[in-house]
């Protein structure tokens, strides 16, 4: 039988071995970042890391600047789809502010986190890395409030309840650095923050208009 289909690819394109070359270095960029900082970090290490040449490095990410920048976007990224995807296959009857806690905390005590902490701490002094910082942190929040719209509209038209959002990510913001640097309890800020979701009800509505009032 004659195979009409075309000729078979055997072999993958240029533009596929380049995309896995770009993820090799990014994925070893983090880990990096992860286990020894940002300051150990070097593009020789993160090459041996990688298992690419430094040739391939430099053709497409000249200097650790490009990688690192290139790396926050990825993790930040890869959590901002981790968290709506989970959320979003849940079943209907779990979409509860607290179940919304616990997979929005599972964002922030992942794997990928310390690598965050370590660039928002580069970023200090850094005004490059603090501008795409800045923006992808602002564009995860978005994704994230995003969400909270979505599914739990109650909140989405009260000034106050948007807060919430932003309330709930310093939270874990803070409760993540805590807990990264052995001097606190995550968990159980984690807690009160499940506890409080469970205030948010129609009831209390109300309130947090006259809250909002009040601030005018």
């Amino acid at each position: 039988m004659v195979d009409t289909a075309g000729p078979r690819r055997w072999h993958r394109t240029q533009a596929e071995r380049s995309a896995e070359t770009q993820a090799l270095l990014l994925d070893a960029t983090i880990e990096s970042l992860a286990e020894v900082g940002y300051a150990r970090t070097s593009t020789t290490a993160i090459v041996k890391r990688a298992g690419v040449s430094r040739g391939a490095q430099v053709h497409h990410y000249p200097t650790k600047a490009d990688l690192v920048v290139a790396a926050v976007e990825r993790v930040f990224a890869v959590q901002e789809r981790a968290f709506s995807d989970r959320f979003a296959a849940l079943p209907p009857g779990d979409r509860t502010l607290a179940r919304a806690i616990d997979e929005l905390w599972s964002v922030f005590d992942g794997p990928t986190y310390p690598a965050v902490l370590e660039l928002v701490v580069a970023a200090r002094t850094d005004p490059e890395l603090h501008v795409v910082v800045q923006a992808v942190s602002t564009r995860f929040e978005r994704s994230v409030a995003e969400v909270f719209d979505e599914f739990f509209p109650e909140l989405r038209d009260v000034p106050m309840g948007r807060h919430m959002v932003g309330f709930a990510l310093a939270v874990m913001q803070g409760a993540a650095v805590s807990g990264y640097a052995g001097f606190g309890r995550p968990g159980q800020a984690v807690a009160v923050l499940r506890a409080l979701s469970g205030l948010a009800t129609p009831e209390l509505l109300p309130l947090l208009r006259s809250l909002e009032g009040d601030q005018t």
